[in-house]
């Protein structure tokens, strides 16, 4: 009977403990605006680094571009600036709602039975699918640019640059037919 006590005794102290130091934790959980706000702070942040270590590469590897490069990197920062200002980020985040809408209506479909569960399957894939090669080819790129890094290929890292240069250009253009497009 004792024995019982002492284990009934140590099982409830061993939940216990567990339960109140994590309650005691010092950290506070931050509310999603700041949340949000302190992720756009590090992705800034990192943004900054990523930027600066180009620039230090284009002016090892490719001198001649590098007043391109920065004249590019200052319009782009601008053009953020910019694309913060208006109510862009609002309906990005109104399509992702959106999309999620349109996944969730192909389940009712579904479960209703207008559609099968291989035309959705097909839906889900075809979205996928772009998403994927996106993500595939920034992964390559990395990839090339880590082993060009890594192996010091002069010609590869000017090329891989000059690639980037003309990436960032497009971009910057598509960003300012948003910015025209809001106005």
């Amino acid at each position: 009977m004792k024995k019982n006590k002492w284990l009934i005794a140590f099982t409830a102290l061993t939940l216990v403990i567990p339960t109140t130091a994590m309650a005691n934790t010092g950290k506070e959980q931050l509310s999603k605006p700041e949340a949000h706000e302190e992720m756009r702070k590090d992705w800034h942040e990192r943004r900054a680094e990523r930027e600066q270590k180009v620039l230090e590469l284009v002016s090892k590897y490719s001198p001649e571009t590098k007043q391109e490069w920065e004249n590019v990197l200052k319009e782009r920062e601008a053009l953020i600036k910019q694309l913060d200002q208006t109510e862009l980020r609002e309906k990005h985040h109104a399509l992702r709602e959106k999309k999620k809408q349109e996944m969730a209506e192909l389940e009712k479909k579904v479960k209703k039975g207008e559609i099968t569960k291989e035309e959705m399957r097909e839906k889900m894939e075809a979205f996928r699918e772009h998403k994927m090669e996106h993500k595939q080819g920034r992964q390559e790129m990395r990839k090339q640019w880590k082993q060009a890094i890594e192996s010091k290929d002069k010609v590869k890292i000017k090329e891989l640059l000059h690639a980037r240069l003309q990436h960032l250009k497009e971009h910057n253009q598509k960003m300012k037919t948003l910015i025209k497009e809001q106005g």
